[in-house]
């Protein structure tokens, strides 16, 4: 056994630094580029405790944003997109997981109630692992 064998891997992240090298990045799922309208997206904020970053090793405090529109609610239709981890809708914008069901990724991140980003990628990893192929 490996002194590294216990040791929870943390997973690498694609960072943006703003809304728009976000949107020219991912632009099927899109940020809004109005603080007010990323305010309204349905996101996750760990009863407003903020998840840690331990990705980049800043420490600071993240929500998940689910793109495009935020996480659909119980009677809105799925969507497929990305979910971002911002500092409350502010830069740093870290791509967390792409191609995905927001309905399904919103519920892995309910269920599991991550409060650190590297918890969130793992509770994501199932949904991930069934992202949807993009269309060329």
């Amino acid at each position: 056994m490996s002194a590294t064998s216990g040791a929870r891997r943390v997973p690498r992240c694609s960072g943006h630094a703003t809304v728009q090298a976000y949107n020219a990045s991912h632009p099927d799922a899109p940020m809004p580029v109005s603080p007010d309208a990323r305010n309204m997206l349905r996101s996750f904020t760990c009863a407003g405790a903020g998840l840690t970053d331990d990705l980049t090793a800043s420490e600071k405090i993240h929500t998940l944003d689910f793109l495009p529109g935020g996480a659909p609610g119980p009677s809105e239709a799925d969507r497929v997109g990305t979910v971002v981890a911002t500092r409350w809708g502010d830069p740093p914008y870290l791509v967390v997981a792409e191609n995905v069901s927001l309905r399904k990724a919103w519920e892995a991140i309910v269920a599991r109630w991550p409060s650190d980003l590297s918890a969130a990628v793992e509770a994501l990893r199932d949904v991930t692992d069934m992202a949807v192929p993009k269309s060329r």
